[in-house]
């Protein structure tokens, strides 16, 4: 039975048909297309459009793409109704007639079914915070937010989260989201989930540049059963697309500590195929955090490279086929610190200052994600992905000074080779809109490990003279194997009432085996038109880093400086329990306002731990504990200025060390055993904030970071100073005949000039930058 909508529809062609205002049909086509956006003139990603007749029926279908464009095909010159449908919004009409000298361009708004995200500005500057359609937190920036930023497209993805509530950085450059310990979150690329791995590297979160982000969303709270084995948080991108965002930019950035940074980004569409390719090339003295205050870091050189491609080709008005790469790779010195004093004697070398030391580790990364995207009926959208993706880090020690300094030097090379395929299907059934899907994953990883040890006596001395190294290696390999499916509803329960529901089920074998049900509820209420509340509950299965696992290395190490310790290697899966609740408020029309709080009961928590000094980690587990917080985020947004800020409270508290005993000495073994101690990777007290302001061809930014201090010394019992950044920019624009708009950018970094995070790890001092951007002219097709 047709709906009201397209009753009415079908009526007004009648009608035009029988006062010959238009031909039911005659010789010729035209193409249809045009844009589907919300009430502010936002396009609407993933909408289905259907084509309908005088008679009502339906003879196509298309779904939007990221910048709300569809083309439904060609129509003979006739009346015909397009019906646009999106979850979370009332439907459209619009009433088409042919023939037509040109093709019509068409645009459809849809209304809001409920206000369960708050409203935007059509002329603001930063995206709003909310909450998703299913009630998780999202925290969201656009592509124009990242380029107000004080070093713009040039920041990396590390500072971009950091501008997130919740989200802190620790010392090893590694995000923690929620206090939850690092790799606890997981990427998701235009719809699809990236495997896991890609997590475990910290400097490959800086790699990923944002050049090709359209919008990024943070995820966390309660997450819908879609998503499981790292949920402290879904960082949600969006890519640019070659028919929204046609032609490029060519940009060189530099300054200070050595930095050179050229890049480029293009897009182009012909017909049915879109592209859209970025790419830099950096160079710098700042590839980790300097193990020194001073202006300028002991060997701390980089040379890194990314580039970055997304293509699309319609297949039929109602089917994409897309194809997103990645590659990214680095060449990092080690920092180091002067005057260390030896620890160790090594024959026929004299004095070698611990300022000589020169090592290196390494990485390599390759991602490729082929999808199937597709609506076949005006409710029903499904989508196929496969992904293929290695990553490879490589330790390179200088043999005679960590031998001297530290008793090991190991040349480590750590690899993961994972293909992952993944499906979702989703239907809209009246008030419900049902989804299920499965995850299929397979991560073969090898650690080879090749290392010079001293032999050691039963007290743990060095045996000698002479004072000569032995090797010792270390090999392992294991694939392991991860599966999971998912129910889930979103039911629109009354006008202001939305509900989540979802059950999932997941296995994993290799080094470690669990299978597990994990139920999620979430409610939304829309207490009137500029307020929401949102609550829920969700367990959740997270799995270890399979790439720094090595259960051979004790027993490898037996009786040598290279030994750790003694414990459980391998890794137990964590059992999260948590509950959430939070309330999000347009205030004026201006300013929005939101609050979340949350609890979570975990048990065997994952943290990562370094096994002797080779600066590749490893997954071990605390017995349980609890994790609370608080976030409160302010946003205002008016024409020319906008301001951010948010705060954070919150701690992670852990007891008894499950696995990986061998991290901690036996005295604080001991006391970790007996006693709760906070982690030391997130801070009590955390705020970030921004501000933007355009003026006629100027822009001026300011953000800033705040954190009360991490914590550090033995079972984390020392409270480390605590950080403060600001960072500024001014921008000013000029038009050039037969050229175009070309941006020249001043970057002040850590204008105060704070040096430090803590122990031997230090953050960024002031550091002057500049930024040239020259437009690319789009290719005429």
């Amino acid at each position: 039975m047709p709906t009201p909508s397209q009753a009415w529809s079908s009526a007004v062609l009648a009608i035009l048909m029988a006062l010959g205002f238009v031909s039911p049909c005659s010789a010729g086509a035209q193409r249809i297309s045009g844009t589907i956006t919300d009430a502010l003139g936002r396009p609407l990603a993933q909408a289905s459009v259907a084509l309908h007749d005088g008679q009502g029926h339906t003879i196509a279908h298309a779904v939007t793409d990221q910048g709300g464009r569809f083309a439904i095909g060609t129509a003979k010159p006739g009346v015909y109704s397009l019906l646009a449908v999106k979850s979370g919004f009332k439907s459209g009409n619009k009433i088409v007639v042919f023939p037509r000298s040109t093709a019509e361009t068409i645009s459809i708004s849809l209304g809001a079914e409920t206000a369960l995200t708050l409203p935007v500005q059509a002329s603001q500057l930063r995206a709003p915070n909310g909450v998703s359609s299913t009630g998780a937190n999202r925290y969201t920036v656009t592509a124009q937010d990242i380029a107000n930023l004080p070093r713009g497209e040039n920041t990396t993805m590390t500072d971009v989260l950091t501008q997130m509530p919740g989200v802190a950085i620790d010392q090893n450059q590694q995000i923690h989201i929620r206090n939850t310990e690092g790799p606890q979150f997981q990427y998701e690329i235009n719809g699809v989930m990236v495997p896991l791995d890609i997590n475990t590297n910290p400097p490959f979160i800086s790699m990923i540049n944002p050049m090709f982000v359209q919008q990024l969303s943070l995820l966390d709270g309660i997450l819908p059963s879609r998503y499981s084995y790292a949920t402290g948080g879904v960082v949600n991108i969006q890519t640019k697309d070659g028919c929204a965002q046609p032609g490029g930019s060519a940009t060189m950035y530099g300054g200070q500590r050595n930095t050179v940074q050229p890049s480029f980004q293009y897009g182009g569409c012909d017909g049915n195929f879109s592209y859209y390719v970025t790419g830099l090339y950096s160079q710098s003295n700042t590839a980790f955090s300097s193990a020194t205050p001073a202006p300028d870091a002991i060997h701390d050189h980089t040379n890194q490279g990314q580039g970055f491609g997304f293509f699309t080709y319609n297949l039929n008005p109602t089917t994409r086929l897309s194809l997103i790469t990645s590659v990214a790779a680095s060449n990092n010195q080690l920092p180091n610190q002067a005057n260390l004093p030896p620890a160790y004697e090594l024959s026929g070398v004299g004095n070698f200052p611990s300022a000589d030391i020169n090592s290196f580790l390494n990485f390599r990364d390759y991602l490729g994600i082929l999808s199937l995207k597709g609506a076949p009926t005006a409710g029903l959208t499904y989508q196929f992905s496969f992904a293929s993706h290695y990553i490879s880090q490589k330790f390179e020690p200088d043999q005679i000074g960590e031998l001297i300094y530290q008793g090991v030097a190991s040349t480590a090379f750590h690899s993961d080779f994972d293909n992952t395929l993944q499906g979702d299907l989703i239907y809209k059934l009246g008030a419900h809109t049902l989804g299920t899907g499965f995850y299929l994953g397979e991560y073969a990883v090898e650690a080879d490990d090749s290392s010079l040890v001293f032999k050691v006596d039963a007290n743990g001395d060095q045996i000698g003279p002479p004072f000569f190294p032995i090797r010792v290696i270390n090999n392992a390999n294991k694939i392991n194997l991860l599966s999971g499916i998912y129910l889930d509803d979103t039911w629109q329960i009354t006008e202001k009432l939305r509900a989540n529901v979802g059950v999932r089920w997941d296995r994993l074998s290799g080094f470690t085996y669990n299978n597990q049900i994990d139920p999620t509820i979430n409610l939304l209420y829309a207490i009137r038109s500029d307020t929401s509340l949102h609550a829920g509950f969700a367990r959740y299965m997270q799995v270890p880093s399979f790439q720094g696992i090595s259960p051979g290395a004790p027993q490898a190490f037996a009786g040598t400086t290279g030994l750790a310790g003694t414990g459980i290697v391998t890794p137990e899966t964590e059992d999260d329990y948590e509950w959430d609740a939070g309330i999000v408020h347009q205030l004026t029309r201006h300013i929005a306002v939101s609050e979340d709080a949350f609890y979570e009961y975990t048990h065997h928590y994952l943290d990562t731990g370094q096994f002797g000094d080779v600066p590749i980690f490893a997954p071990f587990n605390y017995r349980h504990g609890y994790i609370w917080g608080t976030e409160t985020t302010i946003t205002y947004n008016a024409d020319d200025l906008s301001i951010h800020a948010s705060t954070t409270i919150g701690r992670n508290m852990q007891t008894g060390v499950a696995t990986g005993q061998f991290n901690f000495d036996p005295d604080e073994l001991g006391y970790i055993n007996r006693h709760y101690i906070v982690l030391d990777h997130q801070p009590l007290y955390g705020a970030s904030g921004g501000a933007t302001y355009r003026w006629k061809p100027y822009l001026f930014s300011v953000q800033a970071l705040y954190s009360s201090g991490l914590r550090g010394g033995f079972a984390d019992l020392e409270s480390l100073p605590n950080v403060v950044q600001i960072d500024l920019s001014g921008q000013r624009s000029f038009d050039l005949p037969h050229i175009g708009e070309i941006t020249d950018r001043i970057t002040l970094l850590n204008i105060l000039d704070r040096t430090g995070i803590s122990q031997a790890a230090y953050g960024p001092r002031i550091t002057v930058y500049d930024t040239l951007t020259i437009p690319l002219p789009a290719l005429n097709h």
